[in-house]
């Protein structure tokens, strides 16, 4: 009976024992279930981040993409969510110039004029664009600004002529007093008439260069802000990125994969 009772309990340990999976088995399953949930959580989280992102080409076509192409890396572009928000700016990279060193005082004095003389025409052109919308705006300040000389012009003509009369009338009263001394009060005012239409004269002269001057200021300023402009009108952008394109850009969807 005892001997029976022990190949029974043996018999039953050994079913148990079949019926369990081993340890390394059950810690294999759940470090492939811990592995499978991690890559399910990773990509949830990578799709609730995804962004859009958005440059222009060469050409001003605007672009879209889930990825960024290598040609669109150094350009101006946006990141945007999947909402369109921008998420983030980056700014065209500019090329890198290695300044050169200058040898002597005087090429460096060159250099120096060089860089002011270049500010002061970038300062030039971004004045004119933001003062004149178009073309005519600045034929009808020219207009203006010469009008307004000659009117000066006109008016010391005028002047003049009063006072070449007044000198002439002078001249007439010297002769009566012949073979009589003239009286100094005759010959001074015709001095002072000389010198006066001596100054007058030098301001009539001095005032038609000015407008000269004037006009080819406007017509070279008319010129210069054609050239800042493209054939559609909108205006180019400088080195500094100050103006931008008034008309808008074509758009297409890019799909980098």
């Amino acid at each position: 009976m005892t001997t029976a009772s022990n190949r029974n309990e043996c018999s039953t340990r050994q079913a148990a024992t079949s019926a369990s999976p081993p340890e390394g088995m059950r810690e294999s399953s759940a470090l492939f279930v811990a592995l499978f949930l991690g890559a399910v959580f990773v990509a949830i989280a990578a799709n609730a981040h995804a962004v859009l992102y958005k440059w222009a080409d060469e050409r001003g076509v605007v672009h879209y993409s889930d990825q960024l192409p290598v040609d669109a890396v150094n350009r101006a572009n946006y990141e945007l969510s999947r909402s369109g928000l921008t998420v983030k700016k980056t700014e065209q990279a500019r090329p890198v110039v290695q300044q050169r060193v200058p040898k002597t005082e005087s090429e460096e004095q060159r250099m120096r004029d060089a860089d002011r003389e270049r500010v002061i025409a970038e300062r030039r052109d971004r004045a004119l664009v933001e003062s004149y919308a178009n073309e005519g705006e600045i034929d009808l300040a020219k207009s203006r600004a010469v009008a307004t000389i000659d009117g000066q012009v006109q008016s010391a003509t005028a002047f003049i002529a009063q006072m070449t009369k007044r000198r002439e009338e002078l001249e007439g009263r010297k002769a009566t007093f012949a073979p009589r001394p003239v009286p100094g009060a005759i010959e001074r005012e015709i001095e002072t008439i000389d010198e006066e239409l001596g100054r007058q004269n030098e301001l009539v002269a001095g005032k038609k260069k000015e407008s000269a001057a004037v006009a080819a200021r406007y017509d070279s300023d008319k010129q210069r802000f054609h050239e800042l402009r493209n054939p559609n009108g909108s205006v180019i952008t400088s080195s500094d990125g100050r103006y931008s394109a008034s008309q808008p850009v074509g758009m297409a969807l890019t799909n980098s994969r």
